[in-house]
């Protein structure tokens, strides 16, 4: 029987809904940009700036909000990148335990 980890889960969720905010901002700000300034520069300078906004929010979230191990306490649990209708895999560096939607799978 699986071990179930409501808090993991709960923090894995959090991170997505503010990268979706971060994401979203970005693209406002960089819309915003865009048509203030009205020409090819203000694109140019719109898409370096929401690229820019990205990254740093992106790392902002990372920072702030984390998802540690509940085995092993280890501070971040890393994202296995799978296909796109697989459900996320989160890993733990240390003890290894592979975790999706907050179920411990392998340890």
């Amino acid at each position: 029987m699986p071990h179930y980890y409501q808090k993991l889960e709960l923090a894995q969720n959090r991170r997505m809904r503010y990268l979706l905010l971060a994401y979203l901002f970005s693209t406002i700000v960089g819309l915003g940009i865009g048509f203030y300034f009205n020409s090819l520069m203000g694109v140019v300078c719109a898409l370096l700036l929401v690229s820019f906004l990205i990254v740093k929010l992106t790392e902002l979230v990372h920072k702030k909000i984390k998802a540690p191990c509940p085995h092993c306490d280890a501070q971040e649990l890393t994202e296995r990148f799978e296909l796109q209708c697989r459900p996320a895999k989160f890993q733990c560096e240390e003890c290894n335990s592979i975790y999706i939607k907050g179920v411990l799978i392998e340890k």
